[in-house]
């Protein structure tokens, strides 16, 4: 293989973070699902963009070794009195036929275990037309979590669609979890890219992103059947959770990229639940590209 171009437009928007996280019980007689937790983590994850990889990068094999930081963890944009910052370091795979292998875990600071699970991850990506504009995503990922928790899902296939546009991009994702309660979510992510500077030696830019996401619920609400009897009905509901706006800025130096994004989320309230209410939180990248 030859040696990886410096040109930092091939280090732009890698970003490889877990798109796993463990199911947490819910308050106010409301179950918290898999989908729930994930589609938390699926705004940087869906920067599991390897749709954005492939369109910046040469036909060459690589690895990228990175890391996340969280100085608010929400769940589907929500606030459960906790608080707690989160780290996800990750390393990834690609190959010149666009086949790529993922591994990382997850650090949350209030979890007892702290580190709590590992996930593997494989896919696919291509290009489905000419223009080489729109790009197919497919992905399995298989999660194993330091503490055993009934019910909890551990293995996720997905989906996703990705269009560019000169300055704009938009991906839309689905995935279908199951190993516990089965589930399913939906996003869809647009960026907005805005070049600040360019140089050979560094390049900063603005990507302000709007995501709107899906997903199975479980809800549990008291029903009574009788005048001093009460009965607990749950229903699985499908439907719009969090929406968040988030504007990251980005500084690539050759092979190394790092990022600061602050990130504002609009939690929609469930059947039985009270209106959520918004968050606002700081994250904080960085990788290491490596040409093989």
């Amino acid at each position: 293989m030859g040696a990886l171009p410096l040109s930092s437009i091939f280090m732009r928007k890698l970003k490889f973070i877990l798109a796993c996280i463990p199911a947490l019980v819910l308050a106010q007689e409301r179950d918290k699902s898999e989908a729930d937790a994930i589609l938390d983590e699926l705004f940087p994850i869906d920067s599991l963009t390897i749709e954005s990889m492939m369109l910046d990068l040469k036909k060459q094999d690589f690895l990228y070794i990175n890391t996340l930081y969280n100085t608010k963890t929400l769940f589907s944009g929500r606030d459960f009195g906790v608080e707690q910052y989160s780290f996800f370091p990750a390393i990834s795979y690609i190959d010149s036929n666009n086949f790529f292998l993922n591994v990382g875990s997850g650090y949350y600071s209030e979890v007892d275990p702290q580190w709590d699970f590992i996930t593997f991850s494989g896919g696919y990506s291509n290009h489905l037309n000419k223009k080489e504009s729109i790009m197919a995503t497919a992905a399995y990922s298989y999660t194993t979590f330091t503490e055993d928790v009934a019910d909890l899902n551990n293995q996720r296939v997905s989906l996703s669609l990705s269009y560019r546009a000169k300055w704009f991009r938009n991906v839309l994702s689905g995935g279908y979890l199951f190993g516990g309660n089965r589930s399913s979510y939906l996003s869809n992510n647009s960026y907005f890219n805005i070049d600040l500077l360019a140089s050979k030696s560094l390049d900063i830019s603005i990507e302000p992103r709007v995501g709107i996401f899906w997903g199975n619920q479980t809800v549990t609400e008291l029903v009574r059947i009788g005048y001093f009897e009460f009965q607990e009905l749950s229903t699985d509901v499908f439907q719009l959770l969090n929406t968040e706006v988030s504007i990251p800025i980005e500084f690539d130096f050759g092979k190394w990229d790092f990022e600061i994004d602050y990130t504002y989320a609009m939690p929609n309230a469930l059947p039985g639940e009270e209106k959520p209410s918004n968050n606002g939180y700081i994250s904080i990248s960085s990788g290491y590209l490596i040409g093989l």
